[in-house]
């Protein structure tokens, strides 16, 4: 995958702005979590075949963010169809359900 196509949100304000987009993936996850480094690779190649960006946002360095989003468990994984929420994937990852939604969205 593109590295243009990964966002890293630090801020507010670059939530916002990454958020204006029509179609996005929102990754939540921390520095600490070995299972969310395995995850990220499996989901980046999979969205490679999509034009979805994926902002990346350390839980414990935005715990507003994550509030926001009711992210409780980490890794989280959030799909915006038109600014709306379509899919949440937390802590046990289904790839497949993922993979048939993004089928359907493209």
């Amino acid at each position: 995958m593109s590295r243009e196509k990964v966002h890293f949100i630090d801020s507010e304000q670059q939530y916002d702005i990454f958020c204006t987009k029509e179609r996005y993936v929102l990754y939540f996850s921390t520095e600490e979590c070995s299972v969310c480094h395995a995850v990220f690779p499996r989901l980046e190649k999979m969205l490679d075949e999509y034009p979805l960006d994926i902002g990346r946002v350390d839980a414990n360095s935005n715990k507003k963010l994550a509030g926001q989003n009711l992210v409780f468990n980490i890794p989280t994984i959030l799909v915006f169809d038109e600014g709306k929420e379509v899919l949440r994937e937390s802590r046990f990852i289904d790839f497949d359900r993922i993979q048939r939604l993004l089928d359907l969205m493209f």
